[in-house]
């Protein structure tokens, strides 16, 4: 693969994209709300970006669907070979920026770049639930280490936020040290998401990283919500109990509105929403009187 993009890199001067078309999932948010940063911060006209569905005829035989379910798709409409993911990206973004073409000629980079661009795409699905019923079989392979890195990720991202939200909250305590903040927190917020995990893994079985991923994915959009207010609070906001408060209202409700459909979008029993709302909030409720009513 490096091979190959780097092949398609040096063309320099003699590359464009004047016989191009780019390719995306329509049913995918991640992929549509690239396309409009694309559309907003290139030079790119929009009728050189359109949605598989929409492709013409003469040029969707040129699409092989078995790798565009993975990954983005740059057709020529001449005789140039179809570029896919990574590659197709590398070639759009070192056409409108020299900078990243010079970065992207580096072996490093490039293997970073893609690597990072697979686990996007790999997991697209888990990040944001289509948009409708699959106009195209779009639904990416299920690839174990882009799953297991996306889920390791967002947990590594949840815990590090839950931290830095235990230390927020570490100045309405007396006598709590930063570091007893934070671990404390880590042990309220994370329990019942772990024990959540855990009995995904038991009875779920082949779902079981399906479902774990999309927990990932509510954990930080939840823990997200909370940060202007942290932020507030680190750089020495007033200390007021309501906006902490109102805060975790606005994240539990979206997550728990995030969690109930993306149930239904696998087509779980609403049980799970049930048996992962109880957990987070007894095991919250359990580690606070522990901590602190005892």
């Amino acid at each position: 693969m490096f091979h190959n993009i780097l092949k398609v890199l040096n063309i320099k001067t003699m590359k464009s994209l004047n016989n191009k078309i780019i390719v995306y999932d329509s049913n995918c948010k991640v992929c549509t709300s690239f396309r409009d940063v694309l559309l907003k911060s290139t030079a790119i006209p929009m009728e050189k970006v359109t949605a598989y569905k929409d492709l013409p005829p003469k040029e969707t035989f040129k699409v092989d669907t078995s790798r565009f379910k993975n990954g983005m798709a740059l057709v020529d409409t001449l005789d140039d070979d179809t570029l896919y993911g990574s590659e197709g990206v590398a070639y759009i973004l070192s056409t409108e920026y020299r900078l990243v073409d010079l970065l992207l000629r580096s072996g490093i980079v490039f293997a970073i770049f893609n690597f990072f661009y697979n686990l996007i795409a790999y997991n697209r699905y888990l990040i944001a639930t289509p948009r409708s019923a699959f106009a195209c079989d779009c639904l990416p392979d299920k690839v174990l280490k882009y799953r297991l890195s996306y889920i390791f990720i967002t947990v590594f991202l949840s815990v590090l936020l839950t931290a830095w939200l235990g230390m927020s909250l570490a100045t309405f305590f007396e006598h709590v040290t930063l570091i007893e903040a934070m671990s404390q927190m880590i042990l309220v917020a994370g329990t019942g998401w772990v024990l959540q995990i855990l009995f995904a893994m038991i009875f779920l079985r082949e779902n079981a990283l399906d479902y774990i991923g999309h927990l990932g994915s509510i954990m930080v959009v939840g823990l997200l919500i909370l940060v202007p207010w942290m932020l507030w609070e680190t750089l020495g906001g007033s200390p007021l109990p309501q906006l902490p408060a109102v805060s975790v209202i606005v994240s539990s409700s979206t997550m728990l509105y995030l969690h109930y459909n993306r149930i239904r979008y696998l087509g779980l029993r609403q049980t799970w929403t049930v048996s992962w709302l109880l957990l987070l909030q007894g095991t919250a409720f359990a580690w606070i009187y522990f901590f602190h009513l005892t």
